[in-house]
């Protein structure tokens, strides 16, 4: 009961999402993976997450003044020194799980739009 509780507390609260977003961000490893492993659980819990994710991390991302929507995401993918093998699944599995529950196309192929431009196939050619 917990779980639900907390988790509808979540979802009516978009500054924890923020939060949660910016936190994969920052330079502590153990930090960025709570927050993905976070993330992970919030994205799986509805479908209807995968939008609020969205809107979190552009919110976030434009508070930054970038125009790099999931930038946090694709700094931990393209990052060359300490590949961390672990985070590298768990920021490609948010980003899946992400695109697996928009509700219509659009919102996919903006999103992969997005995701291309800032090179996530050469990240994941090298990944591979």
């Amino acid at each position: 009961m917990l779980y639900v509780d907390g988790m509808n507390g979540v979802i009516g609260h978009p500054e924890t999402i923020q939060w949660l977003y910016t936190l994969i961000g920052s330079k502590f490893r153990l930090v960025v993976k709570t927050a993905l492993k976070l993330l992970l659980v919030f994205v799986e819990y509805s479908e209807s997450n995968a939008v609020l994710l969205i809107k979190a991390v552009n919110a976030v991302d434009m508070k930054k003044g970038t125009n790099r929507p999931w930038s946090n995401a694709m700094e931990i993918l393209s990052e060359k020194d300490g590949v961390d093998t672990e985070l590298l699944v768990y920021t490609m599995s948010l980003i899946n799980k992400t695109l697996a529950a928009l509700p219509d196309q659009d919102s996919f192929y903006d999103l992969v739009d997005v995701l291309e431009e800032q090179g996530i196939v050469l990240c994941v050619r090298v990944c591979v």
